[in-house]
Parts: C-alpha cells; structure tokens; sequence
C-alpha cells in the first residue's frame, strides 16, 4: 500500500525521493482508485480511532498499537472489507468505505469472538459516528 506512512509520516514514494532514488519514484507513486476530500477523511479517521477506543482503549494502550490509517482504502476499487487485530480482544474491527467524495461513510463492524452478543456496528461520517447494530456475534 503505497498512501501507508512510517513513523515520520513519509510514505515509500517520500523515503524515495529523500534518499535520491529516482528510479523509484513512478513504481512507487499512490495511485488512489475512490476520491475523498483529505479533510474529510481525516474526519472520519478520527472518529474511527474514537470509536476503536472506546471499545479497546486499554487494549490498544498495552500493546502499543498504531491505529489504522483510512488513506490506504482509496487505492482498492469498490467497497473492500479491511481488517484491524487488536490483541487480546479475540476480535477486532472490519471496516470499509461504503461511499466516496464529501457524503463519505465508513462502516464499521467489531466483536470480540468470546464474548456473545459482543457485536457493534457503527457508521462514520466526517460528522461522527452512529451505533447502527449491537449484540450480534
């Protein structure tokens, strides 16, 4: 995934062309397939990340975790279900873009497999997000 960023928020293309590897740079260029205003994703992302801590807050706290960037998703056609682990929850969170441009919608599905009725799903929008579904799973 080429949009996805390292701890100094370069992506590959970046480290490139720091690094003076020309030749790297046009295998190495994002090429986004969706379309959303980078406001507006990074709306969305935010709520995800709120709503992730809400559910898993002490978990992602443990373990370290790096929460999942939303810029990678535009580079896959169509609605693409992405997944993020969270250990210990023996579960995690599916997500997938649902719609494109400024009216944006992030689906958001989350369990942990041990725990009945454990199932939330939210929608995110660059306004919030809504519990749609619970107790499924």
């Amino acid at each position: 995934m080429a949009t996805l960023q390292n701890g100094r928020g370069e992506r590959p293309v970046d480290v490139a062309q720091r690094r003076g590897h020309r030749h790297l740079l046009a295998p190495l260029a994002p090429e986004l397939r969706r379309r959303v205003p980078h406001g507006v994703l990074l709306r969305i992302q935010s709520h995800f990340h709120d709503v992730i801590r809400g559910r898993a807050a002490d978990l992602v706290r443990e373990h370290g975790l790096r929460l999942p960037e939303l810029e990678p998703v535009l580079e896959f056609d169509g609605p693409r279900q992405f997944w993020f682990v969270v250990p210990g929850m023996h579960g995690g969170f599916g997500y997938r873009l649902d719609a494109d441009g400024v009216g944006a919608a992030l689906a958001v599905e989350s369990w942990c497999r041990v725990v009945e009725g454990s199932g939330q799903r939210h929608e995110i929008t660059s306004e919030g997000s809504r519990l749609v579904d619970e107790g499924f799973v």
